[in-house]
């Protein structure tokens, strides 16, 4: 079953462009790459260190295929075969083909609403060391991958049946330890939202994703300075502080000042 969340991906009309936007504004480390990954340790082994990609792709990949989604969500698993056989044996599409690499064995499926998902058997040790580290009181870290559909409910079922995701308030919530305090439980959340949602506006795409910041007044401040569209007034709730901005593609950012101790789920 699913371990944890593996990866975002996200189609672009300039992947090294927006790769750059994302670094010069946002610290993340994607140096001379379209892809960033993410580091933890993992909450029941915090010797062991996981990663989650976060990873832009051109905009007529066929990579996504047959999913006309912008977005495509990856999840670490623990047997990729076995659970590609459960898949199979229920009707669910699944991809005829697993890949291979240093970092891990890769399957596909299929959701119900035709969105592409990525299986991954995790070799967390497989992976280079390729990005450049976070600059100092920006994103630490993904905090969220929000999805619109047709069916909340109906999704939701389906993906806490085939994948061993529990949902709470339309959101499942995966847990790790922080890279550098090891004893500190972070969070980053998966959730649907229906298609008539106003919270992902003005952006027209069906996805919008959390990044967590250390500290997101300054954050604002620097984004607005540097003429970074900025939507609305940061609020504050007893889990953390949040803000929205828009990045030169059109898609929302939540940025996300956490307080875990106090997240419910």
């Amino acid at each position: 079953m699913v371990t944890g969340l593996g990866g975002v991906f996200i189609k672009a009309k300039d992947p090294k462009f927006l790769a750059r936007w994302y670094e010069d504004n946002l610290g993340i480390g994607f140096g001379q790459s379209v892809y960033f990954s993410f580091k933890w340790r993992e909450l029941n082994n915090a010797d062991k260190i996981g990663n989650t990609v976060f990873c832009f792709f051109k905009d007529n990949t066929d990579y996504f295929h047959p999913s006309e989604s912008d977005m495509m969500i990856n999840f670490r698993v623990e047997n990729l075969d076995e659970l590609r056989i459960k898949l199979k044996k229920v009707g669910i599409v699944v991809v005829d083909k697993v890949e291979t690499f240093d970092y891990g064995r890769f399957g596909w499926a299929m959701d119900p609403e035709g969105n592409k998902i990525e299986m991954w058997e995790p070799i967390d040790s497989g992976f280079e060391e390729s990005n450049t580290p976070f600059e100092a009181n920006k994103v630490t870290g993904l905090g969220g991958a929000f999805l619109k559909c047709k069916e909340p409910e109906e999704l939701m079922n389906w993906y806490a049946n085939h994948f061993g995701l529990f949902f709470s308030y339309s959101s499942h919530t995966f847990q790790w330890n922080d890279l550098n305090k090891r004893n500190h439980i972070g969070h980053t959340v998966f959730s649907f939202f229906p298609m008539k949602s106003e919270y992902f506006k003005p952006s027209e795409k069906k996805f919008m994703l959390n990044f967590r910041v250390q500290n997101l007044d300054k954050l604002i401040e620097e984004l607005r300075t540097s003429e970074v569209d900025i939507i609305g007034d940061t609020q504050e709730f007893e889990y953390g502080k949040f803000g929205w901005i828009i990045d030169p593609e059109g898609n929302k950012i939540e940025l996300w000042e956490p307080v875990d101790e106090k997240f419910v789920f």
